[in-house]
């Protein structure tokens, strides 16, 4: 066992009805880390608890949300400064859904609205050159099934190396699904945590936003029933979090 924890940093909660049924973000991450010789401390950012210096814990997962980084709230700063402090002191940090967003934005690109509407359900990403060669992906298949819930994303045209930044997975609904900043955070704008039950959960739960969503941009899409009913487990996504924690947490 590593002598320093795995924080979860928490910047929000599923919708009730999803908790309801299949708990919260930290116990989905628990379940994940416990394969691998780490114990896991919680941090409520949203409510306001301070954590840990980075150097304190062995490695930093930034858990999704259903607040937007369009409508800023005060506590988004701290998460934004725990991204920065993470990588001064090089901690291994991984961003997940708006915590891909949080590390998007520590290094000054934008977060949007995605043009493309919710991304909802499950689907596929596809591994850029770069997210090949990377040690988060390395060994998996060039296209893979993940599970989504999101309606922003990180504008790709504010991607760049310039800003210290590299895309390492994209799909059709979004050019960024993955990033890179250094050699130790990263980025996923899709849920390694979330089962097939909890994906069609969410999807269920968000449905008159995804009925609105479409009727806004005159594109149907699917209908969410459909979307629920297709939602499956994803070894592949879920493996994403394990190769981070052997990749990076379990080698740092």
């Amino acid at each position: 066992m590593l002598d320093r924890p795995l924080l979860i940093y928490l910047a929000g909660a599923p919708p009730d009805e999803v908790a309801r049924r299949h708990g919260d973000f930290a116990r989905w991450f628990r379940e994940l880390a416990s394969s691998r010789p780490v114990a896991v401390s919680v941090v409520d950012g949203v409510s306001g608890q301070r954590p840990p210096a980075p150097r304190d814990v062995a490695g930093i997962v930034i858990t999704g949300s259903p607040a937007s980084l369009t409508a800023p709230e005060p506590w988004m700063e701290e998460a934004i400064a725990l991204v920065r402090a993470g990588a001064e002191a090089g901690t291994p940090v991984l961003g997940v859904c708006f915590g891909h967003q949080v590390i998007a934005a520590a290094f000054g690109a934008e977060v949007v609205a995605n043009p493309a509407g919710w991304e909802m359900g499950t689907g596929e990403v596809e591994l850029t050159e770069s997210g090949v060669a990377d040690p988060l992906f390395r060994g998996f298949p060039p296209r893979f099934a993940v599970n989504f819930s999101h309606r922003d994303a990180a504008d790709p045209a504010t991607v760049s190396s310039k800003n210290g930044l590299s895309i390492l997975a994209r799909n059709e609904r979004a050019e960024v699904q993955a990033l890179a900043a250094g050699d130790a955070v990263r980025g996923v704008q899709f849920h390694p945590e979330f089962s097939g039950a909890i994906t069609s959960a969410c999807v269920t739960a968000y449905r008159d936003a995804l009925r609105a969503d479409a009727e806004a941009r005159g594109a149907p899409g699917d209908a969410p029933e459909r979307l629920a009913e297709r939602a499956r487990d994803c070894p592949d996504g879920q493996g994403v979090f394990e190769r981070f924690l052997d990749a990076f947490v379990l080698r740092s």
